[in-house]
């Protein structure tokens, strides 16, 4: 990608190699496929896609830092796109609430369908 930017994406080239998160993001993406590598080589199969999901997690936040301040570029940055102060404030306070309730529910249903069958149920079959 960083190769093709250079004629047709300027701004994402700026952002790839100027970027303060530039040289951290390439050195975690490129030492997660190096591990992906060291794993698949030694049939560790769980590991590989646990580190190939890291590697892709990588490749997205470099592009999405590549682009900062910009949604759309160059014509949309995330300011602009944000909605009021308000609707930001009332989201997060509806998120919180939410996870309130949700959270308990989750634990109870984890609780019910990760333990082993009740006393006596299941025995005679």
């Amino acid at each position: 990608m960083l190769l093709l930017s250079f004629e047709t994406a300027p701004l994402m080239t700026r952002g790839l190699m100027t970027s303060g998160w530039a040289l951290p993001l390439h050195l975690a993406t490129a030492a997660s496929a190096l591990a992906v590598f060291a794993a698949l080589w030694s049939r560790r199969f769980r590991e590989a896609r646990v580190l190939a999901g890291l590697q892709v997690s990588f490749i997205f936040w470099g592009w999405a830092v590549s682009q900062y301040p910009y949604l759309v570029p160059p014509d949309l940055t995330i300011a602009e796109a944000a909605a009021p102060e308000i609707t930001l404030r009332l989201t997060l306070w509806a998120l919180g609430l939410g996870a309130l309730v949700l959270a308990p529910s989750l634990i109870y249903l984890f609780r019910v369908f990760k333990s082993g069958p009740a006393d006596g149920m299941g025995a005679e079959h």
